[in-house]
């Protein structure tokens, strides 16, 4: 690998650094789950092999990290294996729940758990449970691909070829730290930094009372057929992004049903450039998005369109607030919200929702196996409410990963139905009242 091998000790990048220290205040914060069943002819040995072999020619996932300042040690990746076909359905979930949601350490665990499980003749679950801090869903996705690739090519009697790669998250590393020496750099640093300066007193006033707890649960939304024609025409009268625009209808929901401060965050892609479009590893970073109650529909439309045009421009510089950030460590996880955002219908990589995570139908992947990723039953997150949105298929899938500490279910309902009003009907006058 280029980067890695002109460097025996490669730094930190930004996003690894504030996924580290975050580790050690709640470990469980960061962990990236999915599960993927596969029926068929599965020769578990040569699952057992090529899956590791692809994997280990990756430096950032035999990544494991400790002391401080942090440093980095390397560590082969192995797969396990395990027959569970005695369990039931409901002991799988019940299994899958407790294994997916174990915490990992970052000086002694792989930080990239890979399980082959058994449950029936020819069925099985392939799950992969990795810390955030060695990747990003992009680079899980590819890596499956990838792996499957390798496994069925070997199971071929063809040689397994690793994915040529020029630049690797080592050269982004070194990149990430000569751009932020240039004067573009500092400027980008100069515009988060005074963001945040200007927030810091109100997020003082709103610290110590840390919710610890990250368990959580799920309200999932799937919008199609004629409501998301009635979105995109929306989008396309307002002349701004998708993204954004379902931002502002978040925001502006939350604003009606929060009556205290609150911070939203969004993570923003290092895929910038065309040489780091395929970089596996943590490539994102949290950005900051005001909150601006005294603003009409729109107006904040415009605002966070403009905001989210510069939080891509100068991603490579973001900082935002609250668990991932550089101020807000002790807000009330109810005072801190998260929104992603994953268009693969016009991603480049080639992802169809069986290798994003999302929940697919069966897909054949050679005459005699196919695939489709499955639901896990529990999710993790440090915020209070992580609003995970995903178009594939024609189709949008919003996901509300909720603290069960801040908000009830039925909370969490209100607010995703109330979400899904605002980004049909858009406009204030449109809206049924609260």
């Amino acid at each position: 690998m280029p980067g890695w091998d002109c460097s025996a000790h490669v730094p930190l990048s930004i996003t690894e650094q504030s996924i580290y220290n975050l580790n050690h205040r709640k470990v469980l914060a960061d962990l990236i789950t999915r599960a993927m069943r596969i029926k068929g002819d599965v020769d578990v040995e040569l699952f057992e092999r090529a899956v590791p072999t692809v994997i280990n020619t990756y430096p950032i996932f035999r990544c494991r990290y400790r002391d401080e300042p942090a440093i980095r040690s390397f560590d082969d990746i192995e797969l396990d294996y395990m027959d569970i076909r005695h369990m039931s359905e409901a002991h799988i979930t019940s299994f899958l729940r407790q294994f997916s949601s174990s915490p990992m350490d970052l000086n002694s665990d792989q930080l990239l758990g890979l399980s082959l499980f058994r449950t029936g003749e020819d069925e099985y679950i392939f799950l992969t449970k990795c810390h955030h801090i060695i990747t990003d869903g992009i680079s899980l996705s590819l890596l499956w691909a990838e792996s499957l690739a390798a496994y069925l090519a070997m199971g071929a009697g063809k040689p397994y070829k690793p994915r040529k790669e020029s630049t690797d998250f080592a050269d982004y590393i070194n990149f990430e730290e000569t751009y932020l020496g240039t004067e573009r750099g500092q400027k980008a640093s100069y515009y988060w930094r005074n963001k945040l300066e200007l927030q810091r007193d109100v997020v003082w006033q709103a610290s110590h009372q840390e919710i610890v707890s990250i368990n959580c649960s799920e309200v999932t939304l799937n919008i199609d057929g004629a409501n998301f024609a009635q979105i995109r025409a929306n989008v396309s009268d307002a002349e701004i992004s998708l993204f954004a625009f379902l931002c502002a209808a978040y925001q502006q929901t939350l604003c009606e049903f929060l009556h205290h401060d609150f911070w939203l965050n969004t993570s923003l892609s290092l895929r910038l450039k065309r040489e780091h479009r395929y970089i596996l590893g943590p490539m994102f970073r949290y950005g900051n998005l005001s909150v601006c109650r005294n603003e009409s529909w729109s107006e904040k439309l415009v605002r966070l369109s403009r905001e989210i045009r510069h939080a891509m421009r100068t991603a490579y510089a973001a900082d935002s607030i609250g668990p991932h950030g550089s101020i807000g460590h002790n807000l009330n996880a109810s005072s801190c919200f998260l929104i992603t955002f994953l268009q693969a219908e016009e991603h480049h990589e080639g992802f169809t929702a069986v290798y994003t995570g999302e929940t697919s139908e069966w897909v054949e992947i050679s005459e005699n196996l196919k695939i489709h990723t499955t639901p896990l039953p529990t999710r993790l997150t440090p915020y209070g409410i992580y609003l995970s949105l995903a178009v594939y298929g024609g189709q949008l899938r919003a996901s509300f990963i909720y603290n069960v500490n801040c908000f009830s279910l039925k909370q969490v309902e209100s607010i995703a139905d109330r979400w899904c009003l605002r980004s049909i009907h858009g406009a204030d006058e449109k809206m049924p009242p609260l």
